[in-house]
Protein backbone atom coordinates (compact mmCIF):
# COMPACT_ATOMS: atom_id res chain seq x y z
CA UNK A 1 0.00 0.00 0.00
CA UNK A 2 0.94 3.74 -0.91
CA UNK A 3 -0.14 6.82 0.97
CA UNK A 4 -1.26 9.51 -2.00
CA UNK A 5 -2.71 13.26 -1.50
CA UNK A 6 -4.70 14.01 -4.17
CA UNK A 7 -6.20 17.03 -2.65
CA UNK A 8 -3.44 19.67 -2.58
CA UNK A 9 -1.08 19.39 -5.91
CA UNK A 10 -1.40 22.36 -7.83
CA UNK A 11 -0.48 22.68 -11.27
CA UNK A 12 -0.36 25.23 -13.74
CA UNK A 13 -3.59 25.81 -16.28
CA UNK A 14 -6.07 27.73 -18.30
CA UNK A 15 -4.57 31.19 -16.53
CA UNK A 16 -2.14 29.70 -14.28
CA UNK A 17 -5.54 28.87 -12.17
CA UNK A 18 -4.94 24.97 -12.05
CA UNK A 19 -7.96 24.34 -10.16
CA UNK A 20 -9.69 21.00 -11.01
CA UNK A 21 -13.39 21.69 -9.95
CA UNK A 22 -13.86 25.42 -10.76
CA UNK A 23 -16.22 27.62 -9.38
CA UNK A 24 -18.49 28.93 -12.37
CA UNK A 25 -18.37 32.89 -11.16
CA UNK A 26 -16.49 34.74 -8.19
CA UNK A 27 -20.04 34.76 -6.74
CA UNK A 28 -20.96 31.18 -7.61
CA UNK A 29 -22.09 30.19 -3.97
CA UNK A 30 -22.82 26.87 -2.05
CA UNK A 31 -21.51 24.84 -5.14
CA UNK A 32 -23.17 21.38 -5.37
CA UNK A 33 -20.28 19.22 -6.84
CA UNK A 34 -17.67 19.41 -4.13
CA UNK A 35 -15.49 16.95 -5.60
CA UNK A 36 -14.95 14.82 -8.64
CA UNK A 37 -12.73 12.23 -9.78
CA UNK A 38 -12.80 9.53 -12.12
CA UNK A 39 -10.84 7.43 -13.46
CA UNK A 40 -9.98 3.54 -11.86
CA UNK A 41 -11.56 4.81 -8.76
CA UNK A 42 -14.44 7.61 -8.70
CA UNK A 43 -14.53 9.72 -6.03
CA UNK A 44 -17.18 12.26 -5.89
CA UNK A 45 -18.29 14.44 -3.01
CA UNK A 46 -21.45 16.51 -3.41
CA UNK A 47 -23.26 19.18 -1.06
CA UNK A 48 -26.65 18.25 -0.68
CA UNK A 49 -28.08 20.60 1.78
CA UNK A 50 -27.60 24.05 3.85
CA UNK A 51 -29.50 25.37 5.79
CA UNK A 52 -28.64 29.03 7.70
CA UNK A 53 -29.94 29.80 10.75
CA UNK A 54 -28.97 30.63 14.18
CA UNK A 55 -27.62 28.23 17.12
CA UNK A 56 -30.34 28.97 19.21
CA UNK A 57 -32.52 31.70 20.72
CA UNK A 58 -30.41 33.07 23.44
CA UNK A 59 -27.29 32.91 21.82
CA UNK A 60 -26.22 35.85 19.34
CA UNK A 61 -24.48 33.51 17.14
CA UNK A 62 -25.63 32.42 13.45
CA UNK A 63 -24.62 29.00 12.41
CA UNK A 64 -24.47 26.93 9.33
CA UNK A 65 -25.23 22.89 9.20
CA UNK A 66 -24.29 21.41 5.78
CA UNK A 67 -24.52 18.29 4.36
CA UNK A 68 -21.61 15.93 2.04
CA UNK A 69 -22.55 13.32 0.37
CA UNK A 70 -19.16 11.35 -0.34
CA UNK A 71 -19.04 7.89 -2.95
CA UNK A 72 -16.01 5.50 -3.46
CA UNK A 73 -16.52 3.63 -6.26
CA UNK A 74 -13.35 0.89 -7.64
CA UNK A 75 -13.76 -0.54 -10.37
CA UNK A 76 -12.77 -4.70 -10.82
CA UNK A 77 -9.76 -5.63 -8.49
CA UNK A 78 -9.15 -1.84 -7.41
CA UNK A 79 -9.86 -0.46 -4.01
CA UNK A 80 -8.90 1.91 -1.34
CA UNK A 81 -7.75 0.88 1.81
CA UNK A 82 -8.33 3.89 3.64
CA UNK A 83 -9.40 7.48 2.84
CA UNK A 84 -9.21 10.97 4.71
CA UNK A 85 -11.33 13.72 4.71
CA UNK A 86 -11.02 17.31 5.78
CA UNK A 87 -12.59 20.70 5.39
CA UNK A 88 -11.08 23.83 6.56
CA UNK A 89 -13.35 26.39 7.19
CA UNK A 90 -12.08 30.02 6.47
CA UNK A 91 -14.00 33.50 7.44
CA UNK A 92 -14.18 36.05 10.33
CA UNK A 93 -14.88 34.52 13.72
CA UNK A 94 -15.97 31.08 12.48
CA UNK A 95 -16.23 27.71 14.42
CA UNK A 96 -16.46 24.35 13.90
CA UNK A 97 -19.35 23.59 16.65
CA UNK A 98 -19.98 20.05 16.00
CA UNK A 99 -19.72 17.21 13.26
CA UNK A 100 -21.30 14.27 13.09
CA UNK A 101 -19.53 10.85 13.62
CA UNK A 102 -17.17 12.55 15.90
CA UNK A 103 -15.68 9.79 17.55
CA UNK A 104 -14.05 6.42 16.75
CA UNK A 105 -17.12 3.83 15.02
CA UNK A 106 -16.76 0.01 14.17
CA UNK A 107 -18.89 -1.18 11.31
CA UNK A 108 -19.05 -4.72 9.71
CA UNK A 109 -17.15 -6.41 13.00
CA UNK A 110 -15.60 -10.00 12.08
CA UNK A 111 -14.48 -12.48 14.45
CA UNK A 112 -11.49 -15.15 13.70
CA UNK A 113 -9.72 -18.00 15.71
CA UNK A 114 -6.47 -18.26 15.76
CA UNK A 115 -4.43 -20.94 17.34
CA UNK A 116 -0.75 -21.07 18.81
CA UNK A 117 1.67 -24.07 19.77
CA UNK A 118 4.49 -23.73 20.98
CA UNK A 119 6.53 -26.50 22.28
CA UNK A 120 10.32 -28.29 23.24
CA UNK A 121 11.94 -31.38 24.76
CA UNK A 122 12.22 -32.11 28.31
CA UNK A 123 14.32 -34.78 30.09
CA UNK A 124 12.87 -36.62 33.52
CA UNK A 125 15.11 -35.83 36.33
CA UNK A 126 17.18 -38.54 37.88
CA UNK A 127 15.94 -37.80 41.47
CA UNK A 128 11.97 -38.28 40.35
CA UNK A 129 12.03 -40.70 37.42
CA UNK A 130 15.63 -42.47 37.87
CA UNK A 131 13.67 -45.46 36.50
CA UNK A 132 12.62 -44.08 33.34
CA UNK A 133 15.82 -42.49 32.27
CA UNK A 134 13.87 -40.84 29.24
CA UNK A 135 13.04 -38.01 27.43
CA UNK A 136 9.43 -36.50 26.30
CA UNK A 137 7.99 -33.86 24.63
CA UNK A 138 5.55 -31.14 25.45
CA UNK A 139 3.71 -28.25 23.81
CA UNK A 140 1.37 -25.84 25.02
CA UNK A 141 -1.75 -24.65 22.71
CA UNK A 142 -3.33 -21.32 23.12
CA UNK A 143 -6.61 -20.34 21.30
CA UNK A 144 -7.62 -16.88 21.00
CA UNK A 145 -10.32 -14.85 19.02
CA UNK A 146 -9.63 -11.85 17.18
CA UNK A 147 -12.25 -8.85 16.09
CA UNK A 148 -10.93 -6.29 13.33
CA UNK A 149 -13.98 -4.05 11.90
CA UNK A 150 -13.65 -0.87 9.51
CA UNK A 151 -13.51 1.96 10.87
CA UNK A 152 -14.52 5.28 10.90
CA UNK A 153 -13.23 8.40 13.10
CA UNK A 154 -14.00 12.01 12.83
CA UNK A 155 -12.89 14.87 15.27
CA UNK A 156 -12.68 18.60 15.13
CA UNK A 157 -9.18 20.28 15.03
CA UNK A 158 -7.40 23.97 15.57
CA UNK A 159 -5.37 25.73 12.22
CA UNK A 160 -1.81 26.53 13.08
CA UNK A 161 -2.70 25.58 16.79
CA UNK A 162 -4.84 28.53 17.09
CA UNK A 163 -8.82 28.80 18.45
CA UNK A 164 -10.99 28.39 17.82
CA UNK A 165 -11.84 24.82 15.40
CA UNK A 166 -12.12 25.35 12.19
CA UNK A 167 -11.29 21.81 10.35
CA UNK A 168 -13.76 18.97 10.34
CA UNK A 169 -12.16 15.28 9.69
CA UNK A 170 -13.15 12.13 8.89
CA UNK A 171 -11.15 8.90 8.17
CA UNK A 172 -12.28 5.48 7.16
CA UNK A 173 -10.34 2.49 7.01
CA UNK A 174 -10.96 -0.73 6.03
CA UNK A 175 -11.07 -4.18 7.89
CA UNK A 176 -7.49 -5.27 7.82
CA UNK A 177 -8.58 -8.86 8.14
CA UNK A 178 -10.69 -8.85 5.15
CA UNK A 179 -9.38 -6.30 2.92
CA UNK A 180 -12.39 -5.79 0.95
CA UNK A 181 -12.10 -1.65 1.14
CA UNK A 182 -13.69 1.11 2.61
CA UNK A 183 -17.36 1.96 2.55
CA UNK A 184 -18.82 3.26 -0.76
CA UNK A 185 -20.69 6.22 0.80
CA UNK A 186 -20.26 7.92 3.79
CA UNK A 187 -22.88 11.24 4.68
CA UNK A 188 -21.24 13.72 6.92
CA UNK A 189 -22.79 17.04 7.96
CA UNK A 190 -21.16 20.11 9.66
CA UNK A 191 -22.33 22.97 11.99
CA UNK A 192 -20.96 25.86 12.14
CA UNK A 193 -21.19 29.54 13.91
CA UNK A 194 -20.31 33.00 13.23
CA UNK A 195 -20.93 36.41 15.01
CA UNK A 196 -22.11 37.79 11.47
CA UNK A 197 -23.68 36.89 8.11
CA UNK A 198 -20.58 37.39 5.85
CA UNK A 199 -19.58 34.92 3.30
CA UNK A 200 -17.19 32.50 4.41
CA UNK A 201 -15.52 29.46 2.62
CA UNK A 202 -14.69 25.61 3.03
CA UNK A 203 -11.82 24.17 1.59
CA UNK A 204 -11.57 20.42 0.74
CA UNK A 205 -8.62 17.85 0.97
CA UNK A 206 -8.77 14.06 0.58
CA UNK A 207 -6.21 11.75 1.07
CA UNK A 208 -6.19 8.01 0.30
CA UNK A 209 -4.37 4.57 0.73
CA UNK A 210 -4.85 2.75 -2.64
CA UNK A 211 -4.03 -0.68 -4.07
CA UNK A 212 -0.62 -1.03 -5.47
CA UNK A 213 -1.56 -1.10 -9.20
CA UNK A 214 -3.50 2.06 -8.70
CA UNK A 215 -1.09 3.84 -6.55
CA UNK A 216 1.98 2.83 -9.30
CA UNK A 217 -0.09 4.48 -11.68
CA UNK A 218 0.00 7.65 -10.19
CA UNK A 219 -3.92 8.58 -10.71
CA UNK A 220 -4.45 10.27 -7.97
CA UNK A 221 -1.02 12.06 -7.79
CA UNK A 222 -1.50 14.33 -10.99
CA UNK A 223 -4.90 15.15 -9.42
CA UNK A 224 -4.63 19.63 -8.61
CA UNK A 225 -6.27 21.57 -5.98
CA UNK A 226 -10.04 22.52 -6.38
CA UNK A 227 -11.49 25.91 -5.46
CA UNK A 228 -12.85 26.67 -2.46
CA UNK A 229 -16.96 26.67 -1.82
CA UNK A 230 -18.10 29.56 -0.73
CA UNK A 231 -20.89 30.10 1.47
CA UNK A 232 -23.58 33.20 1.75
CA UNK A 233 -25.54 33.82 4.29
CA UNK A 234 -27.34 36.67 3.19
CA UNK A 235 -30.47 36.01 1.95
CA UNK A 236 -30.83 38.71 -0.31
CA UNK A 237 -27.56 37.47 -2.13
CA UNK A 238 -28.13 34.52 -4.42
CA UNK A 239 -24.89 34.57 -6.88
CA UNK A 240 -24.99 32.97 -10.00
CA UNK A 241 -25.82 29.24 -10.52
CA UNK A 242 -27.61 28.64 -7.03
CA UNK A 243 -27.72 25.62 -5.44
CA UNK A 244 -31.18 24.89 -4.84
CA UNK A 245 -30.58 22.97 -1.46
CA UNK A 246 -30.30 25.83 0.56
CA UNK A 247 -32.55 27.36 3.00
CA UNK A 248 -32.67 30.60 4.90
CA UNK A 249 -34.26 31.40 8.01
CA UNK A 250 -34.35 31.56 11.94
CA UNK A 251 -34.29 27.78 12.58
CA UNK A 252 -32.34 26.94 15.98
CA UNK A 253 -29.50 24.81 14.47
CA UNK A 254 -27.60 24.42 17.89
CA UNK A 255 -29.58 21.46 19.32
CA UNK A 256 -29.35 19.22 16.21
CA UNK A 257 -28.78 15.70 16.40
CA UNK A 258 -25.80 15.56 13.12
CA UNK A 259 -25.28 11.32 13.81
CA UNK A 260 -29.30 11.64 12.46
CA UNK A 261 -28.91 13.07 9.55
CA UNK A 262 -26.14 10.74 7.89
CA UNK A 263 -24.98 7.48 7.18
CA UNK A 264 -22.77 4.70 5.76
CA UNK A 265 -23.31 2.13 3.65
CA UNK A 266 -20.51 -0.68 2.53
CA UNK A 267 -22.48 -1.79 -0.02
CA UNK A 268 -26.23 -1.13 -2.07
CA UNK A 269 -27.12 -4.88 -2.81
CA UNK A 270 -30.69 -5.75 -5.49
CA UNK A 271 -31.98 -8.75 -4.20
CA UNK A 272 -34.48 -8.66 -7.16
CA UNK A 273 -32.50 -8.05 -9.97
CA UNK A 274 -34.33 -9.91 -12.61
CA UNK A 275 -37.07 -9.38 -15.24
CA UNK A 276 -39.26 -10.76 -17.45
CA UNK A 277 -40.29 -9.18 -20.84
CA UNK A 278 -43.11 -10.57 -22.94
Amino acid sequence: METVNIGMYETGGEEGSGFHVFNAAPDQYHRAEGLQRTGAIDVTCTLEKVVHGIMDEDSDYYATLLVMQWRFQPKGTRRISQASIKLTFCGSDIEVEKISFADTYSLLPTTQDETVTSGGEATAGVDQFASLGATGKWEKTVKKTTSHAITLTGGKRLVNNRPPNRIATWTLSEDPSQKAGIPASLKVAVLVSRQDRDAFTCDIAFECKTDLRTAAEGIFKKIPRDDPIIFQPDPQDKGTRPNRNVSYGDDELGGLDLDALCDVTFRTVIKDGEKTWR
